[in-house]
Parts: structure tokens; sequence; C-alpha cells
């Protein structure tokens, strides 16, 4: 898988996926809560949620990686705006986690809150977001979209 770092927020693509991680601090203990079957330790909510601010000329360059990534990953890929549900990358449903992801767009800075219940392991790098071809579609639309180039 090939990996590069924003401003501490990985992007890592392989064929068919992009994954959005964040690199935790693993002095942070994971917590279980007493009612749960399962009593593994989960990362802390708080590690889960960060928002990325870039510069004008970085945000650029991010936009361009994406893009890239975007053709590596998925043949005949094509920005397109949200049209459903399946669609819009604001929330995603993390099977390997049975919980949500969350990711919004601003001008210079994407916030993300990824999927709870993510086991407390010796692996510092968590997962903030996987993404399939048409939630991509649509988020590289509102990159580009921030950039002035879809209006």
């Amino acid at each position: 898988m090939i990996e590069r770092n924003f401003n501490g927020l990985i992007v890592r693509h392989r064929k068919s996926a992009v994954f959005f991680g964040r690199e935790t601090d693993l002095n942070i203990d994971g917590y279980v809560l007493p009612h749960w079957k399962d009593q593994t330790h989960v990362i802390q909510p708080n590690e889960l949620r960060h928002q990325y601010t870039f510069s004008q000329t970085e945000f650029k360059e991010f936009v361009a990686y994406m893009e890239q990534i975007a053709l590596e990953a998925w043949s005949n890929f094509k920005p397109k705006i949200a049209v459903s549900p399946g669609s819009d990358y604001w929330e995603y449903y993390d099977r390997d986690f049975d919980n949500n992801g969350y990711l919004t767009v601003g001008e210079y800075c994407i916030n993300l809150d990824g999927p709870a219940n993510q086991p407390k392991t010796d692996n510092p790098i968590v997962r903030l977001y996987k993404f399939n071809k048409r939630k991509f579609e649509s988020f590289i639309y509102d990159l580009q979209k921030t950039l002035g180039v879809n209006c």
C-alpha cells in the first residue's frame, strides 16, 4: 500500500480503495465499558477526531494528489456530484468496526471523525476513513469545487 502524509493526515491507497488515517499516542490507554460483551480496549474517541488545515498551496497539492491516486485506484474515475446517500462521503459505515465515520470539507480544511470501536493495539495508525469509488468521486468533486474547478 502506498502512503503519503499531509500535515499529519496519512493517505494510503491500493487498487479499489483509499484510506485516511492518523498516528495516535500509544501512551493513551484505550477504554472498555462494563456492559460490553467484548472487553477489548478500544481507541479513545478524541483520538479519532481531527481537523486538518492547509495553506492554499498545501490544499492544491493535496487535491492534486487525491486526483492522482484516484486514477491509480480505479479505472474510469470521474469526479461527480453526490446524488444519493451512497455517493455522499459525509458519512460512511465501516464494516470492520461496525461503526460510522464522518468527513466534511471546508475552505482549505477537512474534518474527520473516524469510526469508533477500533481496538487499541501496538500499531499507532488508526483509520479515519475508507473510501469506495463513488464516495471518492464526490469527495474529489467537492475538493475541486473548493478550488473553483467545478463551478
